[in-house]
């Protein structure tokens, strides 16, 4: 039994692993000026549905180059508190206002220097790598979005959504119990909702 379970295990890590190099080349390979397009498109798309859900304190991600750009979010978003992630000693993914001075941690990453926690979230934009109709999430495989939202009550129980080009949808994306799930997603197409 353990061996299959191990198996089984094993198994979804290599379906996750090809599915993320997979997809990564796909994302990378979009050209600037689509990806600025999109980057413009989603942010409108998400700052409308921030006014609708009357989302005031907002996380989201400062992204890699290969990564949809949330600078047009961080623009479209004058009257929301924003938070960012960061990183502590202990390898624990934490929001802390997002302010100057920004550093960048061991993943080149920019990240707020100091952490100021917000009281409470109304929303957190995820980063990932491919996401499914189901709200299924590929993350990058670090697991530090997984490890956060698996906490109850963290933040307050945000709404969790994914921003990402629309190429990044898969039919199906290989997940495990301690996956988490979204409850919508942005691309330059619109936004989509999904039952969690």
């Amino acid at each position: 039994m353990t061996a299959q379970a191990g198996g089984t295990t094993s198994s979804l890590a290599a379906r996750k692993r090809a599915l993320r190099q997979q997809l990564r080349r796909a994302r990378a390979a979009i050209p600037p000026a689509e990806r600025r397009r999109a980057a413009q498109a989603a942010a409108r798309h998400l700052a409308r549905a921030c006014r609708g859900w009357q989302a005031r304190h907002v996380a989201l991600y400062l992204g890699l180059p290969e990564e949809i750009d949330t600078r047009p979010l961080i623009a479209a978003l004058p009257a929301a508190r924003l938070y960012a992630p960061r990183i502590g000693p202990d390898g624990r993914l934490r929001f802390s206002r997002l302010a100057p001075p920004l550093v960048r941690n061991r993943y080149g990453i920019h990240e707020p220097a100091t952490l100021r926690r917000p009281p409470r979230l109304d929303l957190i934009v995820l980063p990932l790598v491919a996401f499914d109709r189901q709200g299924g999430r590929l993350g990058m495989g670090g697991g530090y979005y997984d490890r956060l939202l698996a906490r109850r009550a963290v933040y307050g129980r945000p709404l969790r959504v994914g921003l990402a080009f629309a190429a990044q949808e898969v039919a199906a994306v290989p997940a495990g119990p301690f996956d988490a799930r979204l409850d919508a997603v942005v691309t330059e197409q619109g936004l989509r909702r999904f039952r969690r």
